[in-house]
Formats: C-alpha cells, sequence, structure tokens
C-alpha cells in the first residue's frame, strides 16, 4: 500500500504554523487516504467532512495547503478539483508518486512474477533480491545410532542443571550424571533410535531425573522400601518410643 510521504522540514513552514495542529491531524489523514486510493492529491468532499470540521477545511484553504475549485494557484503540478472537492497542494511534488507510476510499478511486478512462474526468471536488480531458497531438509543418512562412549558436552550439562534449578529440583552430582548418561546410551541403543544429535534429548532425561534426598544431618534416616507412607510412621512411632524407653519395648 502507498504511503503519504512528507519531509521532516515541512512541519516547520508557516502554512502549518498557520493551520494549526488540530487542521494539521486532518490534512496528514487524508493525506494516507489519498495515497492509499492513488487520488493523485484529489481530496473529495466527503471525505473531508468526514475526516474533519468545517473549520479545520477553512483553515487548510486559507493556509494554501489545500486548493478549492477555481484555484489559482500557480505551480504546474496543482490540479483544478471539480466543485465540492479540494487538491493537496505539491502533493506530487517531490515526494509522493502518481497513480500512473503506482499502477506501471504494479504490473511490472505482475509480469515479474508471472516470468518466474513460466520458468523463465529474468535477472532482478540489486535492490530486489528473489527469495531465497528453502534449506534442505536433513535426509536419514545424516542420523545415526548413538555411540556406546558417548557424553554429553559441557553447554548440555549445564542447561540441564539449570533447568532443574528453575523447576526447583536439585543439582545433579558428577555420579548421577554419568548414572543417566548410561542409562540413556543403553536405551537409545535398545530402541534402536537414530539422530543428528543427542544433546537435546539426554537434557530431556536430566531435567526430568529424580534424586533420592539426602539424609538430615544430626540422625539417622530410616528405609522402608517396601512399606506405604502410613506404615513408615507408624515403624517411626515405634522406634521413637523405644529410645524414650532406654532401648527397652513400649
Amino acid at each position: 500500500m502507498p504511503w503519504f510521504v512528507v519531509d521532516d522540514s515541512a512541519y516547520a513552514h508557516p502554512k502549518f504554523v498557520i493551520a494549526g495542529n488540530a487542521a494539521l491531524g486532518l490534512w496528514l489523514r487524508v493525506g494516507s487516504y489519498a495515497a492509499q486510493h492513488l487520488t493523485d492529491g484529489i481530496v473529495p468532499g466527503v471525505i473531508a467532512k468526514m475526516y474533519g470540521t468545517p473549520a479545520q477545511i477553512r483553515k487548510l484553504v486559507a493556509a494554501g495547503l489545500w486548493h478549492e475549485h477555481g484555484h489559482t494557484c500557480p505551480h504546474p503540478k496543482c490540479a483544478q478539483p471539480a466543485p465540492g472537492d479540494y487538491y493537496m497542494h505539491d502533493y506530487l511534488d517531490p515526494y509522493n508518486p502518481s497513480r500512473r507510476e503506482v499502477e506501471a510499478r504494479r504490473d511490472r511486478a505482475a509480469e515479474k512474477k508471472r516470468k518466474q512462474r513460466a520458468g523463465r526468471p529474468e535477472q532482478l536488480p540489486l535492490d530486489e533480491p528473489g527469495d531465497a531458497p528453502p534449506p534442505p531438509r536433513p535426509s536419514r543418512d545424516a542420523t545415526s545410532t548413538i555411540p556406546a562412549d558417548w557424553q554429553p558436552a559441557e553447554a548440555d550439562v549445564e542447561s540441564a542443571q539449570l533447568a532443574r534449578a528453575d523447576a526447583g529440583l536439585p543439582q545433579l552430582t558428577s555420579q548421577q550424571l554419568d548414572t543417566l548418561t548410561r542409562r540413556f546410551v543403553r536405551r537409545m541403543t535398545d530402541d534402536q533410535v537414530r539422530a543428528a544429535a543427542w544433546g537435546g534429548r539426554w537434557q530431556q532425561w536430566a531435567e526430568r531425573e529424580r534424586t533420592e534426598p539426602a539424609p538430615q544431618p544430626g540422625g539417622n534416616v530410616l528405609q522402608h522400601p517396601a512399606m506405604t507412607k502410613a506404615q513408615q510412621q507408624i515403624a517411626g512411632l515405634a522406634e521413637l518410643r523405644q529410645q524414650m524407653n532406654g532401648g527397652q519395648g513400649a
């Protein structure tokens, strides 16, 4: 979509100062309309009244930013609008392209596309690079099974440890990392998994790895592997009673 182009220095022009900020807002809005609809600077009266107030329109005309029908502006590119319409002074000079120029540019772009689809691509200008070809998809030959001595990279370990910290999980020790890696390699080998890289898969294992809580200092932790939580609580109370009775049964 064409854009209404304005030189930055234009805002300091006396005409804009005379018109005021409200009228300047109308001038900008209608300029965008003219660029989008390729009116070559003609402002339909209905659009002017829709976007602005009669007072704002009068200020633009009085300041010389808009011309009414019958105007006497000496500028050669200031067209004569129809009765009830307006013309934006200096619209086509020097920044905004005319309707003919925009349509010619579109026709050239459409013709270029047509030739490309027909298999006869033309040489593109330096400022109009063609579409880059999509990257090739990795073939099966680029994948392989995991080596028996595979080890994660330092970056893989660091990423996994950071993810565990974010999830509130304890950091893995060197021994736990070695054990985890051996299990990972054995599982990938047994399942005959093929991949181009293994770091990402290993990180997922490491992030989900569960560890046994470390014993609390100052006491022994009894392990009850075959007990439910309620059974472990009962066993713990029984041991506490035994300790309070000097090692004799309660």
